[in-house]
């Protein structure tokens, strides 16, 4: 009996795969599998870990006998098995492991996706509602600055009608409007529409993820208990 089919024969009988036993003598299973095959021949210190992961003597190992109730047993044919195969994993195994690995993290800590979401929220609305203060207070700096001057979008000067400072704009408005005269529309009103609608969207759509992300994580959380 050659090595090669020894080998093969040992592993099999020890109920070893090729990268069980190629972790317990500290080589790659391609090596593993070139031996069985007899393309390759185990080092002196590699047969010596070899007898020791099949419980027998090197002498056992090397001796061209078969063991005892052993009626032949010969390497897998090359075109099934060639070196760079993977040999198929037992019902159960790697990639079975894996998938329920996965299955169960998701399980247990797909509520963190929620909280990610929620945190992630936060930020954008801060941002909005920082925009919506920004600009608010920007525009009307700019319109105050415009009624000093009496220019465009101002109440006060308009067709030689005089308000005194401090008069609130809706006073203004009434009285022009009793005098039938109608005020110039600022030129900034589309602009600080847009920009004040903009950061609106923004801090809506921030607190939005935030409920949301709330939301999800807790009914994943729960989901995740259930199924634990």
């Amino acid at each position: 009996m050659k090595l090669n089919e020894k080998i093969l024969h040992y592993r099999k009988a020890a109920k070893l795969s090729q990268e069980e036993l190629a972790a317990q003598v500290g080589v790659s299973r391609q090596a593993v599998s070139k031996w069985e095959l007899g393309d390759a021949t185990p080092e002196v210190d590699k047969l010596l870990a070899l007898a020791k992961a099949f419980g027998v003597t090197t002498d056992e190992l090397l001796s061209g006998e078969e063991p005892a109730g052993v009626q032949g047993c010969t390497p897998p044919p090359r075109e099934e098995t060639p070196v760079y195969t993977v040999p198929s994993a037992p019902a159960g195994d790697n990639f079975d492991r894996a998938t329920g690995l996965i299955g169960r993290l998701i399980r247990r800590y797909g509520w963190l996706a929620g909280v990610y979401i929620a945190v992630g929220g936060l930020p954008i609305a801060i941002i909005g509602a920082l925009a919506r203060w920004g600009f608010g207070a920007m525009f009307a700096a700019s319109s105050d600055m415009m009624d000093s001057m009496g220019g465009f979008g101002g109440l006060g000067g308009m067709g030689g009608v005089e308000f005194s400072p401090g008069t609130p704009p809706e006073v203004q408005q009434a009285i022009l409007e009793e005098l039938g005269m109608v005020p110039a529309a600022s030129p900034l009103g589309g602009v600080e529409g847009f920009f004040l609608g903009a950061a609106t969207v923004a801090m809506a759509a921030g607190v939005v993820m935030m409920i949301a992300g709330a939301v999800l994580a807790a009914w994943l959380y729960q989901k995740g208990n259930k199924k634990l």
